[in-house]
């Protein structure tokens, strides 16, 4: 029998977080109340707050289970032969396209991109959670990359593994917000492969 509630409390856990990513996507965080969380799953306000006491629990939450899906993601495309620039270069553009194909990856990614109000003091607590947590590690993985590939005489010296790093993330967040907001009128994965070209040509030894 406890076995059963259990089961039937993360079940209800489960579709009050993808109801309010669903509105939080499209009403914005702020904007959005456990009534019209509670409103769309046809439940009382107090039962969401059972499971959630705040909001803000709510969204860390949020991020944190995107963040384990977005990880498990990256743990099975990861290169299993060494991490070199150019494989994880391929593993991004595959994520790029898992994501933007996904209705939840893409909500998500949105969410955190244009939803959020990141400079107010209520979010500092959120904003510190997904800034710490490192499952989510494609930042790491280019910067790791770029140093085999140095220390392999395939990259020049003197290259910053962490500017090669930050630089192909927001290459890959600039281009996949533009796939989402259909402002993209390319192939996402063949513009992602160009971009990451361009960088690789200008880091490699000659």
């Amino acid at each position: 029998m406890a076995r059963r509630a259990q089961k039937d409390a993360e079940h209800t856990r489960a579709r009050i977080l993808a109801s309010a990513l669903s509105l939080f996507a499209k009403k914005g965080y702020d904007h959005t109340t456990f009534t019209d969380i509670a409103a769309r799953l046809k439940m009382t306000k107090g039962a969401v707050y059972w499971h959630f006491d705040s909001k803000e629990a709510l969204i860390v939450a949020l991020v944190d289970e995107m963040l384990v899906k977005f990880q498990r993601q990256i743990a099975d495309l990861m290169p299993k032969d060494g991490l070199t620039f150019n494989a994880i270069a391929e593993m991004m553009v595959k994520n790029a396209g898992m994501i933007v194909e996904d209705p939840r990856g893409s909500a998500f990614f949105m969410l955190m991109k244009t939803q959020m109000k990141w400079r107010d003091a209520s979010m500092s607590h959120v904003r510190e959670e997904l800034l710490s947590n490192h499952r989510f590690g494609p930042l790491q993985a280019f910067a790791d990359a770029v140093r085999n590939d140095v220390r392999e005489g395939r990259v020049r010296p003197g290259v910053s593994p962490e500017q090669v790093a930050f630089t192909c993330i927001a290459v890959w967040d600039g281009l996949v917000q533009s796939r989402i907001d259909r402002f993209l009128p390319c192939d996402l994965g063949e513009t992602l492969r160009n971009a990451y070209r361009a960088v690789w040509e200008s880091i490699r030894a000659k």
